[in-house]
């Protein structure tokens, strides 16, 4: 899919979610004038449940990607997610997060390769990392602005 047709599914995707939301309202009132007080606190807690489900399942969706380690990064540390940040076209930041947990001392460079859904590769950072045995941090691997990360379906990590 080209960046417009991603970017209208999830425009499209957006305006599903929000009438699921006003549907769920609209029937939680509802269950509020009928059943009373319990009634309400219950279909409110639920109501809220079902609501931060759905916000995080989109989150997730378009924000995180696996990451998928060589077997040298799996020696010196855990297995990781990734999460893509788009900035704004003002500042054209394309980066990706991932949270390490060393298992051994490392100091040297990470690689970070993104890949589409055809398995070909769109990108690639490198980052020169320097943490301690039993640490874990934030890194920021920047992408070029013209990495199309919306497209990204998985990333390797060496």
């Amino acid at each position: 899919m080209s960046k417009e047709e991603k970017m209208k599914k999830a425009e499209d995707e957006g305006n599903e979610v929000i009438a699921v939301k006003s549907k769920l309202i609209e029937g939680a009132g509802k269950a509020l004038q009928e059943q009373g007080k319990a009634a309400a606190k219950s279909a409110s807690k639920g109501v809220g449940d079902v609501i931060k489900g759905i916000n995080s399942g989109m989150s997730e969706s378009i924000n995180q990607s696996e990451v998928i380690p060589e077997a040298a990064f799996k020696v010196n540390f855990e297995e990781c997610k990734a999460e893509k940040i788009y900035g704004s076209d003002a500042d054209k930041v394309k980066k990706v997060t991932i949270y390490l947990i060393a298992k051994n001392d490392f100091k040297g460079d990470l690689i970070l390769k993104a890949f589409n859904a055809d398995k070909k590769e769109i990108g690639r950072s490198r980052l020169a990392v320097d943490i301690k045995k039993d640490d874990a941090k934030y890194v920021d691997f920047s992408f070029d602005e013209r990495t199309h990360l919306l497209q990204t379906e998985y990333f390797t990590i060496k």
